[in-house]
């Protein structure tokens, strides 16, 4: 495994990754040594923990060679922290930062690969099985991994659509697809492996995970969604869609329409923001395929005839297609 380039958020900076390891104090303690050629090839390793016990994977490197860890777990409570060996402060912590990391080595030393459960699964006992996967790779990194165009498209497919994983390695599961021509955010390249994986977040549905690089070439930005004056600002992130929804702002009042502008996260999962006049907006957030919370406090109801969706927020009431949404 090969590194992230620097937009992935743990390589900006190693001094914001500096934190103490919230781990409490384990009953028992795996410890595997991981050899030098293992770590260059990339490895897979498998476990299982109960309660405070922690598993660590000991790994040599030198100034300037990237560790690479990706863990894939049964329970949503587990992750690894690494640090230099003897240490007290971690250089990554897995509660904080997630499941996939490419760390820059400070210094030549060994590094452990701390494997634990948090405070709260621990002390309940819980138990989980996992896969840890392991890499360690020069500072000279294959073509297409440190930085790389902004945009890629998806191309080469002969049959079916490309599986977008949950983690970078195939045995993490689809968490959406994609077809030949489509267009996505490039969130840094790594290498599993042989394999090279590439974060990305597609444009216009807004899924996002790891795809195998040798499907995507280089694209050109697609057009954003440009948004009428007096249209909702969002909350910074670019809108996927914008348009027109039927609304009724107030009591008793008929319904007219509302500029809207539309952040997806893939299949069910959005926030929509609604312009009201006078500056104002109403957010909605989407979880699941159904809307789930807005930014006021008022109640939220729902009903859905078909593929559209009528809303309602206090008095406020809101009604267009499930495709707003999702995309499509």
């Amino acid at each position: 495994m090969s590194a992230f380039r620097a937009s992935i958020p743990f390589a900006a900076s190693l001094v914001l990754c500096l934190a103490f390891a919230p781990v409490s104090f384990a009953q028992s303690t795996q410890t595997e040594t991981i050899s030098a050629e293992s770590a260059a090839g990339g490895t897979i390793l498998k476990g299982s923990l109960k309660g405070e016990d922690t598993a660590s994977y000991m790994i040599t490197g030198e100034v300037g060679e990237t560790l690479s860890v990706d863990l894939l777990a049964s329970n949503a409570s587990l992750y690894f922290n690494i640090l230099p060996e003897g240490a007290q402060e971690a250089l990554f912590v897995g509660s904080t930062s997630g499941n996939v990391a490419d760390i820059p080595l400070p210094a030549a030393g060994t590094y452990v690969v701390q494997v634990y459960l948090m405070r709260n699964a621990s002390r309940r006992d819980e138990s989980a099985t996992y896969s840890l996967g392991i890499g360690l790779a020069g500072a000279d990194f294959a073509d297409g991994l440190a930085g790389g165009p902004d945009w890629w498209q998806v191309s080469g497919l002969t049959e079916g659509a490309l599986n977008i994983r949950s983690g970078p390695d195939t045995r993490y599961g689809a968490v959406g697809k994609a077809q030949n021509g489509e267009v996505a955010q490039n969130r840094g390249c790594r290498m599993t492996g042989q394999t090279r994986w590439c974060s990305v977040r597609v444009d216009g549905s807004g899924v996002q995970g790891w795809v195998a690089g040798r499907y995507l070439i280089e694209a050109a930005a697609p057009a954003m969604a440009e948004m009428p004056e007096g249209g909702p600002k969002g909350n910074g992130v670019p809108f996927d869609a914008t348009g027109e929804v039927s609304c009724a702002t107030a009591a008793g009042a008929a319904m007219g329409s509302c500029l809207f502008g539309v952040v997806r996260d893939g299949p069910g999962n959005a926030g929509v923001w609604i312009a009201l006049g006078d500056g104002n907006e109403r957010a909605i957030l989407f979880e699941g395929g159904v809307p789930v919370s807005a930014d006021v406090a008022a109640p939220l109801s729902y009903t859905k005839d078909g593929d559209v969706f009528t809303i309602s927020v206090g008095d406020e009431r809101y009604q267009f297609p499930e495709a707003l949404v999702n995309g499509g």
